[in-house]
């Protein structure tokens, strides 16, 4: 997995071992496995604690990924190729396709937006990665969806998004008795229309309401404060 997903606590009690990137800006990173100019190029750092095993591995000079590997547990470099990668970072390269191919197609269609709430950015990544399962088993129990259009995964977020927000609408539009006219003209747009009669009459009663607004008679008239009689 890459450095979004890397967590190992619960799945070590659950057997299963994990091979993953890490941010450089982890605080579990020990100082002496971060990248730093003195460290010779395609040169390796280990580090070892229980069931775990970091490596760093030094790509470009100055800089270095990190890697936490719970399946792993030597120092084990592959001495034959002249970039001497860890057998992490093989097994790694290996394996990692099916998240980096995630992360591109997610990234062509995002719901994603700048914040600085930390639960606000599970959120997004978790509806991107919801949307595109759905996607992928629709087009797995039907290949022929949408014609093979170019842009059908467009075209499937959009109307999944309308199919989502349709019964809040309905509700909506139901429920709210003075509910505004660019409001209704907006559901409108989605497909969905309400009767005339209702719309009529939540027209009338917001006009009405609009009406019977007065200025207040025991507020100071240079407030110029209106009630409803």
């Amino acid at each position: 997995m890459d450095n979004f997903f890397t967590s190992f606590t619960k799945l070590l009690k659950n057997n299963l071992t994990i091979v993953g990137t890490l941010r450089q800006n982890k605080p579990d990173i020990p100082s002496i496995m971060k990248p730093s100019k003195s460290w010779e190029l395609h040169s390796s750092e280990f580090g070892f604690y229980g069931n775990m095993t970091m490596v760093s591995y030094v790509q470009k000079k100055g800089k270095a990924v990190v890697l936490l590997s719970t399946m792993h547990d030597d120092k084990a470099v592959d001495n034959s190729s002249q970039k001497k990668k860890p057998e992490v970072i093989q097994y790694y390269n290996k394996t990692k396709g099916g998240v980096d191919t995630m992360d591109q197609v997610v990234s062509n269609y995002t719901g994603l937006r700048r914040t600085r709430r930390w639960p606000m950015v599970l959120w997004y990544n978790m509806l991107d990665v919801a949307t595109l399962n759905a996607y992928t088993n629709l087009g797995a129990q039907h290949p022929d969806h949408m014609g093979g259009a170019s842009n059908a995964r467009r075209l499937f977020i959009k109307e999944l998004g309308k199919e989502l927000v349709m019964p809040h609408m309905k509700r909506r539009m139901e429920g709210t008795p003075k509910l505004q006219k660019p409001i209704i003209e907006a559901i409108g747009r989605c497909g969905l229309k309400k009767d005339t009669a209702t719309t009529q009459l939540q027209e009338d009663i917001r006009q009405e309401g609009q009406r019977k607004r007065k200025r207040c008679a025991i507020c100071p008239v240079s407030k110029d404060r209106k009630a409803s009689s």
